[in-house]
């Protein structure tokens, strides 16, 4: 008898490709047991991260890509239209792991593979929706030419969270904001 993954057990949706079962790994952020269809391994960490930790990563490198102010839409809360570091002050393994992360593929490294066709479609839909002319007025921070690498992991973030089926309370404030806002549109 194996271990329960923590995401079968609240019915979570499944990553596509993978199949759920006895869980495989413990994430490395939060500590839950997860099975292949609700979590991965880091390419450039000797970790496993679950589903939810994936999304939560996506979401704070979005908001702590590089090339100042301008292409760092940090959404709600500090740090949101200025130059200071969102995660100032309050360094978490979120914020620490985020650091490395510039794309989609930093973070999923075998993303060009078959089994995420599924994200990568996803991901380019949402990140054009957010750079589109009818933009809420909340998002147009991601809407400015120089954050395009912010809304592809914002888009990348929205769309994984949209597959698992991740309730509320396991997203990020700007992440909820956005899935908010793309369910409206």
């Amino acid at each position: 008898m194996g271990a329960a993954c923590y995401l079968c057990e609240h019915q979570y949706g499944l990553i596509p490709g993978q199949s759920a079962g006895d869980a495989v790994g413990a994430c490395k952020l939060c500590g839950v047991l997860a099975c292949l269809a609700h979590g991965m391994r880091d390419k450039s960490r000797p970790a496993y991260v679950c589903g939810c930790c994936v999304v939560g990563l996506l979401t704070v490198a979005a908001g702590k890509t590089s090339g100042g102010a301008g292409d760092s839409p940090a959404g709600p809360g500090p740090g949101a239209g200025d130059d200071r570091d969102p995660t100032e002050g309050t360094p978490s393994g979120f914020a620490i792991w985020a650091q490395g992360i510039e794309d989609v593929e930093d973070l999923i490294g075998d993303l060009a593979e078959e089994r995420w066709t599924w994200l990568r479609h996803d991901a380019t839909y949402l990140s054009e929706l957010l750079a589109g002319p009818d933009t809420p007025a909340s998002l147009k921070a991601y809407a400015r030419p120089g954050a395009a690498r912010a809304r592809a992991l914002m888009g990348a973030a929205a769309a994984l969270a949209t597959q698992l089926n991740l309730p509320e309370s396991e997203l990020a404030p700007a992440l909820q904001h956005v899935v908010q806002e793309v369910r409206r549109v």
